[in-house]
């Protein structure tokens, strides 16, 4: 026996691209199957939060605390002397918060408010104000005048801003 080598011939070159050609199909179908899978998923989550959003939108427009007919009525920057020590001024910005349309006329309603508030305020002492505890009184004894004045006109009395110096 002798040992000689027969050279190896390889498929028949027909065979090797029908071959290439499949795989190169088959490697396609799975790019287009992830791709249209990831799409899907994509689109459904974009979907979702889109919901989400457009439910929440509409849940805080239905739980506004106060109704579509509210106005908003702005005072005049009322600026007076505290009871004690006498030295000391106040400022307060606040605007009303008026429920519906009121029978009377709103600018003499909104000067007797503030005529009501001044009176107020002139009463006042330091010590009263002192502190958030303070604050906190000065706006429900204001929300109290208001809707006293006003026969449950006002909502809500909002301070913009108070300034003691």
């Amino acid at each position: 026996m002798s040992n000689s080598l027969v050279p190896y011939e390889g498929p028949e070159t027909g065979d090797a691209k029908s071959n290439f050609l499949a795989a190169l199909i088959l490697i396609s179908l799975i790019g287009a199957g992830a791709g249209a899978g990831l799409a899907k998923i994509v689109s459904d989550m974009t979907e979702t939060a889109v919901h989400g959003r457009i439910r929440d939108a509409q849940s805080f427009s239905q739980t506004l605390p106060f109704s579509p007919s509210t106005r908003l009525q702005r005072l005049e920057p009322l600026v007076t002397n505290l009871a004690t020590p006498p030295s000391t001024w106040i400022r307060v910005q606040a605007t009303l918060l008026l429920e519906d349309e009121p029978d009377t006329d709103v600018s003499v309603l909104r000067k007797r408010i503030e005529d009501d508030f001044l009176s107020f305020l002139r009463t006042l002492t330091l010590a009263h104000l002192e502190g958030g505890v303070g604050l906190q009184h000065l706006r429900e004894d204001l929300n109290e005048r208001a809707k006293v004045r006003s026969k449950g006109k006002v909502r809500e009395v909002i301070l913009e801003s108070v300034v003691i110096q």
